[in-house]
């Protein structure tokens, strides 16, 4: 029998669903928060207004780092969950 054909039914753990949502959920907040950057330094610099520009990007970064951050640190922790010894 194939190995693809044998896999398990198991659920994975409440800690690595809880982790695997929490990742999601931190990517698309720190890819929003860099398009919010992007999109307002395009707009401060469209009407001229370069200091507007450093200002917008200075209050929005620690939030985009900060989800960058949140993000490579579970995928981090994701990286190390235990295989299920049923796959192979």
């Amino acid at each position: 029998m194939s190995s693809a054909l044998n896999q398990s039914t198991h659920p994975p753990a409440t800690a690595t669903r809880v982790a695997t949502s929490l990742f999601a959920l931190s990517v698309v907040f720190f890819l929003l928060a860099g398009l919010a950057i992007v999109v307002g330094q395009i707009g401060a610099l469209a009407a001229g207004d370069a200091t507007a520009a450093r200002h917008w990007a200075s209050a929005l970064a620690p939030y985009a780092f900060g989800g960058a951050s949140v993000s490579g640190l579970l995928s981090f922790a994701l990286s190390y969950r235990r295989e299920d010894p049923d796959r192979d």
